[in-house]
Formats: C-alpha cells, structure tokens, sequence
C-alpha cells in the first residue's frame, strides 16, 4: 500500500467500457510525513473520497479486477482507504 493526497478528480467525455461508472481521482503519491512526493497518478476510487483528503492506495491493477470481477481492466492502481489522521514518531 501507498499513501497519497487527492488533488483533483478526472472528468472524461470518452472512456474505455470497463471504466463507465467508476470515479476516477487524481493522487500525488507522499511519504508519511508528506515531504517528499512523486508524479500524480489516476485511480480508482470506489470510497467516494475528496480533494484533499489524505488515502492508502494500492498500484496493482490484478487486485481491482478480482475485487470487480472482470477479466482485464485499464487501470493501475485503486483508493482503498482515507486516512482520518496520522500519528508519527520521529526516530533519535
């Protein structure tokens, strides 16, 4: 699992079949203290998250498709938590 922060929701006229009716996020993947990030992904999220909010994901497409029971599915990786808040320990 990875930790990310929403920053924004995908709007899309057209769309791959196997997507109609899923909501699509954008999430800036960061480190537990939330200094360093990556590249922004698109995921899944069947959570009905919120710009902002803070959430676990997951970058494995295998899983989305036996949790949806499809075959194959065009997407790399899924929201499956919001996190409501963190507590972390800093190291001596």
């Amino acid at each position: 699992m990875r930790l990310g922060k929403v920053i924004g929701n995908v709007i899309s006229t057209m769309k791959h079949p196997k997507l109609s009716g899923i909501k699509l996020m954008v999430v800036k993947p960061v480190d537990p203290e939330g200094r360093k990030s990556l590249k922004p992904v698109i995921l899944a999220d069947y959570l009905n998250t919120a710009v902002g909010n803070t959430v676990f994901w997951i970058e494995d497409g295998t899983t989305i498709c036996k949790v949806l029971g499809m075959k194959s599915i065009p997407l790399r990786g899924s929201i499956v938590g919001i996190i409501d808040s963190m507590d972390i320990k800093k190291r001596a």
